[in-house]
Protein backbone atom coordinates (compact mmCIF):
# COMPACT_ATOMS: atom_id res chain seq x y z
CA UNK A 1 0.00 0.00 0.00
CA UNK A 2 1.50 3.33 -1.09
CA UNK A 3 2.59 5.55 1.83
CA UNK A 4 0.50 8.69 2.35
CA UNK A 5 0.08 11.10 5.23
CA UNK A 6 -3.36 9.65 5.95
CA UNK A 7 -1.84 6.17 6.27
CA UNK A 8 0.78 7.60 8.63
CA UNK A 9 -1.99 9.17 10.71
CA UNK A 10 -3.89 5.86 10.80
CA UNK A 11 -0.77 4.01 11.92
CA UNK A 12 -0.12 6.63 14.59
CA UNK A 13 -3.37 5.98 16.45
CA UNK A 14 -2.12 3.49 19.08
CA UNK A 15 0.68 5.83 20.20
CA UNK A 16 -1.64 8.82 20.03
CA UNK A 17 -4.26 7.08 22.18
CA UNK A 18 -1.65 6.09 24.76
CA UNK A 19 -0.43 9.69 24.85
CA UNK A 20 -4.00 10.91 25.34
CA UNK A 21 -4.65 8.50 28.21
CA UNK A 22 -1.38 9.41 29.93
CA UNK A 23 -2.34 13.08 29.80
CA UNK A 24 -5.84 12.52 31.14
CA UNK A 25 -4.59 10.58 34.19
CA UNK A 26 -1.59 12.90 34.58
CA UNK A 27 -1.30 16.59 33.77
CA UNK A 28 -4.89 16.82 32.56
CA UNK A 29 -6.51 14.93 35.43
CA UNK A 30 -7.66 18.06 37.23
CA UNK A 31 -9.41 19.43 34.16
CA UNK A 32 -11.08 16.08 33.52
CA UNK A 33 -12.30 15.81 37.12
CA UNK A 34 -13.65 19.36 37.08
CA UNK A 35 -15.51 18.81 33.82
CA UNK A 36 -16.86 15.47 35.07
CA UNK A 37 -18.22 17.11 38.24
CA UNK A 38 -19.95 19.72 36.10
CA UNK A 39 -21.39 17.08 33.79
CA UNK A 40 -22.52 14.97 36.71
CA UNK A 41 -24.53 17.88 38.15
CA UNK A 42 -26.40 18.60 34.91
CA UNK A 43 -30.14 18.21 34.48
CA UNK A 44 -29.69 18.23 30.70
CA UNK A 45 -26.62 17.17 28.72
CA UNK A 46 -25.95 18.01 25.08
CA UNK A 47 -22.91 16.80 23.14
CA UNK A 48 -22.37 18.93 20.04
CA UNK A 49 -19.89 19.17 17.19
CA UNK A 50 -19.57 19.19 13.42
CA UNK A 51 -18.24 16.42 11.17
CA UNK A 52 -15.99 13.99 13.02
CA UNK A 53 -16.44 16.06 16.18
CA UNK A 54 -20.10 15.09 16.09
CA UNK A 55 -19.54 11.41 15.27
CA UNK A 56 -17.10 10.92 18.14
CA UNK A 57 -19.70 12.00 20.73
CA UNK A 58 -22.10 9.12 20.10
CA UNK A 59 -20.39 6.47 22.28
CA UNK A 60 -20.13 8.82 25.28
CA UNK A 61 -23.80 9.76 25.04
CA UNK A 62 -24.80 6.09 24.73
CA UNK A 63 -22.54 5.23 27.68
CA UNK A 64 -24.37 7.74 29.86
CA UNK A 65 -27.75 6.53 28.64
CA UNK A 66 -26.82 2.93 29.45
CA UNK A 67 -26.35 4.09 33.04
CA UNK A 68 -29.65 5.94 33.26
CA UNK A 69 -28.42 9.44 32.35
CA UNK A 70 -30.18 11.27 29.51
CA UNK A 71 -27.80 12.76 26.93
CA UNK A 72 -28.32 14.20 23.46
CA UNK A 73 -26.05 14.45 20.43
CA UNK A 74 -26.85 17.49 18.30
CA UNK A 75 -25.06 19.07 15.35
CA UNK A 76 -23.71 22.48 16.40
CA UNK A 77 -25.29 24.30 13.47
CA UNK A 78 -28.69 22.88 14.43
CA UNK A 79 -28.15 23.96 18.02
CA UNK A 80 -27.11 27.45 16.88
CA UNK A 81 -30.11 28.10 14.65
CA UNK A 82 -32.84 25.82 15.96
CA UNK A 83 -32.06 24.84 19.55
CA UNK A 84 -30.97 27.83 21.61
CA UNK A 85 -34.45 28.53 22.92
CA UNK A 86 -34.31 25.26 24.86
CA UNK A 87 -31.06 26.13 26.68
CA UNK A 88 -31.08 27.24 30.31
CA UNK A 89 -28.90 27.23 33.43
CA UNK A 90 -29.63 23.54 34.07
CA UNK A 91 -27.97 22.60 30.74
CA UNK A 92 -24.38 21.46 30.31
CA UNK A 93 -23.14 21.52 26.73
CA UNK A 94 -20.07 19.50 25.72
CA UNK A 95 -18.75 21.52 22.77
CA UNK A 96 -16.29 19.55 20.62
CA UNK A 97 -13.92 21.10 18.09
CA UNK A 98 -10.47 19.68 17.39
CA UNK A 99 -9.23 23.11 16.25
CA UNK A 100 -11.25 25.06 18.81
CA UNK A 101 -12.03 27.54 16.03
CA UNK A 102 -14.87 25.86 14.10
CA UNK A 103 -17.19 28.66 13.02
CA UNK A 104 -20.43 27.23 14.39
CA UNK A 105 -18.78 26.40 17.73
CA UNK A 106 -17.29 29.88 18.05
CA UNK A 107 -20.67 31.48 17.29
CA UNK A 108 -22.78 29.29 19.55
CA UNK A 109 -20.51 29.44 22.61
CA UNK A 110 -21.29 33.03 23.77
CA UNK A 111 -25.01 32.47 23.21
CA UNK A 112 -24.94 29.34 25.35
CA UNK A 113 -23.17 31.22 28.13
CA UNK A 114 -25.63 34.13 27.88
CA UNK A 115 -28.46 31.67 28.49
CA UNK A 116 -26.77 30.44 31.65
CA UNK A 117 -25.55 27.09 30.34
CA UNK A 118 -22.22 25.65 31.37
CA UNK A 119 -19.96 24.71 28.46
CA UNK A 120 -17.25 22.05 28.53
CA UNK A 121 -14.87 22.66 25.65
CA UNK A 122 -13.14 19.65 24.09
CA UNK A 123 -10.27 20.68 21.81
CA UNK A 124 -6.79 19.73 20.67
CA UNK A 125 -5.55 23.35 20.59
CA UNK A 126 -4.98 24.83 24.06
CA UNK A 127 -5.00 28.51 23.03
CA UNK A 128 -8.03 28.32 20.76
CA UNK A 129 -11.23 30.35 21.11
CA UNK A 130 -13.12 27.42 22.62
CA UNK A 131 -10.31 26.72 25.09
CA UNK A 132 -10.21 30.35 26.21
CA UNK A 133 -13.93 31.01 26.52
CA UNK A 134 -15.62 27.78 27.64
CA UNK A 135 -16.63 27.32 31.26
CA UNK A 136 -13.96 24.63 31.49
CA UNK A 137 -11.84 22.87 28.90
CA UNK A 138 -10.38 19.44 28.36
CA UNK A 139 -7.25 19.39 26.19
CA UNK A 140 -7.30 16.18 24.14
CA UNK A 141 -3.50 15.96 23.68
CA UNK A 142 -3.77 13.92 20.47
CA UNK A 143 -1.12 13.70 17.80
CA UNK A 144 -2.29 15.99 14.97
CA UNK A 145 -3.71 14.94 11.60
CA UNK A 146 -2.85 16.43 8.25
CA UNK A 147 -6.48 16.95 7.20
CA UNK A 148 -8.79 13.94 7.57
CA UNK A 149 -9.62 13.42 11.25
CA UNK A 150 -8.05 10.08 12.17
CA UNK A 151 -5.90 10.37 15.31
CA UNK A 152 -7.91 13.34 16.53
CA UNK A 153 -11.17 11.46 15.91
CA UNK A 154 -10.17 8.38 17.89
CA UNK A 155 -8.61 10.53 20.61
CA UNK A 156 -11.72 12.71 20.95
CA UNK A 157 -13.92 9.62 21.13
CA UNK A 158 -11.74 8.19 23.90
CA UNK A 159 -11.64 11.44 25.90
CA UNK A 160 -15.42 11.79 25.73
CA UNK A 161 -15.82 8.25 27.06
CA UNK A 162 -13.36 9.07 29.85
CA UNK A 163 -15.42 12.18 30.67
CA UNK A 164 -18.73 10.31 30.64
CA UNK A 165 -17.43 7.55 32.89
CA UNK A 166 -15.85 10.04 35.29
CA UNK A 167 -19.19 11.84 35.47
CA UNK A 168 -20.65 8.54 36.68
CA UNK A 169 -18.18 8.64 39.57
CA UNK A 170 -15.63 6.13 38.32
CA UNK A 171 -11.83 6.59 38.55
CA UNK A 172 -10.15 6.82 35.16
CA UNK A 173 -7.07 4.84 36.17
CA UNK A 174 -9.29 1.79 36.68
CA UNK A 175 -9.41 1.61 32.88
CA UNK A 176 -5.64 1.38 32.41
CA UNK A 177 -5.47 -2.33 31.54
CA UNK A 178 -8.60 -2.24 29.37
CA UNK A 179 -7.43 0.79 27.44
CA UNK A 180 -4.00 -0.71 26.83
CA UNK A 181 -5.72 -3.85 25.52
CA UNK A 182 -7.75 -1.62 23.21
CA UNK A 183 -4.65 0.20 21.94
CA UNK A 184 -2.93 -3.11 21.24
CA UNK A 185 -5.99 -4.34 19.36
CA UNK A 186 -6.08 -1.13 17.32
CA UNK A 187 -2.45 -1.74 16.37
CA UNK A 188 -3.02 -5.33 15.23
CA UNK A 189 -6.18 -4.33 13.37
CA UNK A 190 -4.24 -1.68 11.49
CA UNK A 191 -1.71 -4.28 10.33
CA UNK A 192 -4.31 -6.85 9.31
CA UNK A 193 -6.35 -4.21 7.49
CA UNK A 194 -3.32 -2.99 5.54
CA UNK A 195 -2.73 -6.59 4.48
CA UNK A 196 -6.33 -6.70 3.21
CA UNK A 197 -6.25 -3.29 1.51
CA UNK A 198 -6.27 -4.71 -2.04
CA UNK A 199 -9.34 -6.76 -1.18
CA UNK A 200 -11.05 -3.57 0.02
CA UNK A 201 -10.22 -1.80 -3.25
CA UNK A 202 -11.64 -4.69 -5.26
CA UNK A 203 -14.75 -4.70 -3.08
CA UNK A 204 -15.33 -0.96 -3.59
CA UNK A 205 -14.07 -0.37 -7.14
CA UNK A 206 -17.41 -0.87 -8.91
CA UNK A 207 -19.55 0.69 -6.18
CA UNK A 208 -21.83 3.61 -6.93
CA UNK A 209 -22.80 4.09 -3.29
CA UNK A 210 -21.68 2.87 0.12
CA UNK A 211 -24.01 2.58 3.08
CA UNK A 212 -22.45 2.28 6.51
CA UNK A 213 -24.84 0.70 9.00
CA UNK A 214 -24.65 0.35 12.75
CA UNK A 215 -26.47 0.76 16.03
CA UNK A 216 -25.87 2.24 19.46
CA UNK A 217 -22.24 3.31 20.01
CA UNK A 218 -21.37 1.90 16.57
CA UNK A 219 -23.38 4.66 14.94
CA UNK A 220 -20.22 6.70 15.54
CA UNK A 221 -18.35 4.40 13.15
CA UNK A 222 -21.13 4.55 10.56
CA UNK A 223 -21.15 8.36 10.65
CA UNK A 224 -17.38 8.70 10.63
CA UNK A 225 -16.94 6.08 7.91
CA UNK A 226 -19.44 7.81 5.64
CA UNK A 227 -17.72 11.15 6.21
CA UNK A 228 -14.34 9.70 5.25
CA UNK A 229 -15.60 8.00 2.10
CA UNK A 230 -17.17 11.27 0.98
CA UNK A 231 -14.28 13.58 1.80
CA UNK A 232 -11.16 11.46 1.26
CA UNK A 233 -12.12 8.90 -1.41
CA UNK A 234 -14.90 10.96 -3.08
CA UNK A 235 -17.24 7.98 -3.12
CA UNK A 236 -20.85 8.87 -2.26
CA UNK A 237 -21.74 7.32 1.08
CA UNK A 238 -24.37 7.48 3.74
CA UNK A 239 -24.74 6.41 7.38
CA UNK A 240 -27.92 4.87 8.76
CA UNK A 241 -28.86 2.61 11.61
CA UNK A 242 -29.33 -0.99 10.50
CA UNK A 243 -32.93 -0.79 11.68
CA UNK A 244 -33.62 2.43 9.73
CA UNK A 245 -32.22 0.83 6.58
CA UNK A 246 -34.99 -1.78 6.71
CA UNK A 247 -37.64 0.94 6.76
CA UNK A 248 -37.54 1.82 3.06
CA UNK A 249 -33.90 2.46 2.06
CA UNK A 250 -33.52 -1.30 1.45
CA UNK A 251 -35.31 -0.68 -1.86
CA UNK A 252 -32.09 0.73 -3.35
CA UNK A 253 -30.25 -2.60 -3.05
CA UNK A 254 -28.69 -3.92 -6.24
CA UNK A 255 -25.34 -5.33 -7.37
CA UNK A 256 -23.66 -1.89 -7.31
CA UNK A 257 -24.49 -1.21 -3.67
CA UNK A 258 -21.82 -1.76 -1.05
CA UNK A 259 -22.77 -2.04 2.61
CA UNK A 260 -20.46 -2.01 5.60
CA UNK A 261 -22.21 -3.32 8.70
CA UNK A 262 -20.81 -2.65 12.17
CA UNK A 263 -21.79 -5.56 14.42
CA UNK A 264 -19.92 -4.91 17.67
CA UNK A 265 -22.89 -4.24 19.93
CA UNK A 266 -24.00 -7.31 21.87
CA UNK A 267 -27.63 -6.19 22.16
CA UNK A 268 -28.16 -6.08 18.39
CA UNK A 269 -25.31 -8.18 16.96
CA UNK A 270 -27.55 -11.01 15.76
CA UNK A 271 -29.90 -8.56 14.06
CA UNK A 272 -27.02 -6.71 12.42
CA UNK A 273 -25.43 -9.92 11.13
CA UNK A 274 -28.81 -11.07 9.86
CA UNK A 275 -29.13 -7.88 7.82
CA UNK A 276 -25.66 -8.39 6.37
CA UNK A 277 -26.61 -11.90 5.25
CA UNK A 278 -29.91 -10.69 3.78
CA UNK A 279 -28.22 -7.94 1.79
CA UNK A 280 -25.74 -10.42 0.33
CA UNK A 281 -28.62 -12.69 -0.68
CA UNK A 282 -30.23 -9.69 -2.38
CA UNK A 283 -27.10 -9.08 -4.48
CA UNK A 284 -25.30 -6.30 -2.61
CA UNK A 285 -21.64 -6.44 -1.67
CA UNK A 286 -21.31 -6.58 2.11
CA UNK A 287 -18.50 -6.39 4.64
CA UNK A 288 -18.86 -6.74 8.42
CA UNK A 289 -16.64 -4.82 10.83
CA UNK A 290 -16.68 -5.65 14.52
CA UNK A 291 -14.68 -5.55 17.70
CA UNK A 292 -14.87 -7.95 20.65
CA UNK A 293 -17.07 -7.20 23.65
CA UNK A 294 -13.99 -7.60 25.86
CA UNK A 295 -12.93 -4.04 25.01
CA UNK A 296 -16.34 -2.43 25.65
CA UNK A 297 -17.05 0.48 25.57
CA UNK A 298 -14.07 1.10 23.27
CA UNK A 299 -15.20 -1.08 20.33
CA UNK A 300 -15.70 1.96 18.04
CA UNK A 301 -11.96 2.67 18.26
CA UNK A 302 -11.25 -0.76 16.77
CA UNK A 303 -14.10 -1.34 14.31
CA UNK A 304 -13.44 1.93 12.43
CA UNK A 305 -9.85 0.95 11.52
CA UNK A 306 -10.66 -1.30 8.52
CA UNK A 307 -12.79 1.49 7.08
CA UNK A 308 -9.99 4.03 7.55
CA UNK A 309 -7.66 1.73 5.60
CA UNK A 310 -10.33 1.04 2.97
CA UNK A 311 -10.86 4.76 2.39
CA UNK A 312 -7.14 5.41 2.15
CA UNK A 313 -6.52 2.50 -0.23
CA UNK A 314 -9.47 3.40 -2.45
CA UNK A 315 -8.33 7.01 -2.72
CA UNK A 316 -4.83 5.92 -3.72
CA UNK A 317 -6.27 3.54 -6.34
CA UNK A 318 -8.15 6.53 -7.83
CA UNK A 319 -4.97 8.67 -7.84
CA UNK A 320 -6.43 10.85 -5.10
CA UNK A 321 -4.18 12.07 -2.31
CA UNK A 322 -6.51 11.42 0.67
CA UNK A 323 -6.71 14.67 2.56
CA UNK A 324 -5.79 16.94 -0.36
CA UNK A 325 -9.15 18.65 -0.32
CA UNK A 326 -10.39 20.64 -3.29
CA UNK A 327 -13.04 22.71 -1.55
CA UNK A 328 -12.95 22.09 2.21
CA UNK A 329 -10.40 23.55 4.63
CA UNK A 330 -8.76 22.11 7.74
CA UNK A 331 -10.69 24.57 9.92
CA UNK A 332 -14.16 25.50 8.69
CA UNK A 333 -14.11 29.19 9.57
CA UNK A 334 -17.03 30.43 7.46
CA UNK A 335 -20.64 29.34 7.02
CA UNK A 336 -20.71 30.17 3.30
CA UNK A 337 -18.36 29.86 0.34
CA UNK A 338 -15.70 27.31 -0.50
CA UNK A 339 -12.04 27.42 -1.44
CA UNK A 340 -10.50 26.56 -4.82
CA UNK A 341 -10.80 27.97 -8.36
CA UNK A 342 -13.73 25.71 -9.26
CA UNK A 343 -15.67 27.08 -6.30
CA UNK A 344 -14.79 30.69 -7.09
CA UNK A 345 -15.97 30.31 -10.69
Amino acid sequence: MKPTQMLTDIQGQPDSLRQVFAHQIGAGAGELRGAAALLGSAHRIIFTGMGSSLSCAVPAARHLMAHGVCAEVLETSELLYFGLETIDSATVVVLISRSGETVEAVRVLPQLLERGASVIGITNVPGSAIARKATCTIFINSLPDRMVAVQTYSASLAVLLFLADAALGRPLDAWSALFEETCALVATTIQSSIAESEDWVEFLSSATMVYLLGRGPSMASALEGALMFNEAARLPSSALSTAHFRHGPVEIVDSTLRAIVFASQAATRNLDLALATELQTMGAGVRVCEAPSSVAPFQPLVEIVPVQIAVCALAISKNIDPGAFRFATLVTATESGFQGPAARG
